[in-house]
């Protein structure tokens, strides 16, 4: 089995090193670089190219966020989990905005890292529990926000049943085997998921369906 290689950005060693160990308990996980900073990492990803990277986002010289926003610029296919101490708004906001692909907390399980590199590698997105608590809680607060309710009611049977699974962090093959569609079905109705959310990729879709509490927690 071909394994997935990893790199690790953050600015503290003993951390680097735990997390390391941590990985190595992985037979399919590679973790094939480290970096201190975004800087850092940035110059290392000219060398090695990763399959995922797993991105503190309070670094010096460069912060996770510009490091996750340059690094994508270069290589799209990329794809990043933000790793942070603490389930800060500002910051989630931003990772997300910058293009990751998962969040998580540092003090996360040894069974939560394990499926986050699982789902990402697969193609789908991550984020635990304590991050979409905090995004359903705080980060929506624009009051002329349609109500979840009311958007639910514009969905298809399917497009719910699609849409609670891409929230699992399900790729569209991993839903169209479970559900007997075509991947070029589950496509379709995510598309028509995209257009009535007015999304533009999982990760936003994810975690529009939080905000708007269109899925239950």
């Amino acid at each position: 089995m071909e394994k997935t290689s990893i790199v690790i950005v953050d600015d503290h060693k003993i951390f680097r090193d735990g997390l390391k160990m941590l990985l190595d308990n992985f037979d399919f996980v590679s973790v094939i670089g480290q970096a201190s900073n975004g800087k850092e990492f940035i110059e290392l990803i000219g060398r090695v190219v990763p399959d995922i990277v797993l991105m503190d986002i309070n670094m010096p010289q460069m912060n996770g966020i510009e490091a996750t926003k340059l690094a994508l610029q270069k290589i799209p296919e990329l794809k990043i989990i933000a790793l942070t101490s603490f389930a800060d708004d500002d910051y989630i906001e931003q990772m997300i905005s910058a293009g990751v692909e998962g969040y998580m907390l540092k003090r996360s399980d040894i069974e939560d890292f394990e499926k986050a590199i699982t789902k990402v590698a697969g193609g789908g997105s991550y984020f635990s529990s304590e991050i979409i608590k905090v995004i359903s809680r705080n980060l929506y607060k624009d009051k002329e926000r349609k109500s979840g309710e009311k958007l639910l009611a514009s969905f298809t049977s399917r497009e719910k049943e699609i849409l609670n699974l891409i929230c699992e962090g399900l790729n569209n093959e991993q839903i169209a085997k479970l559900i007997h569609l075509s991947p070029k079905t589950v496509e379709k109705h995510k598309s028509n998921l995209f257009q009535k959310t007015q999304t533009f990729n999982t990760v936003n879709l994810v975690i529009f369906a939080f905000k708007n509490q269109l899925i239950s927690l």
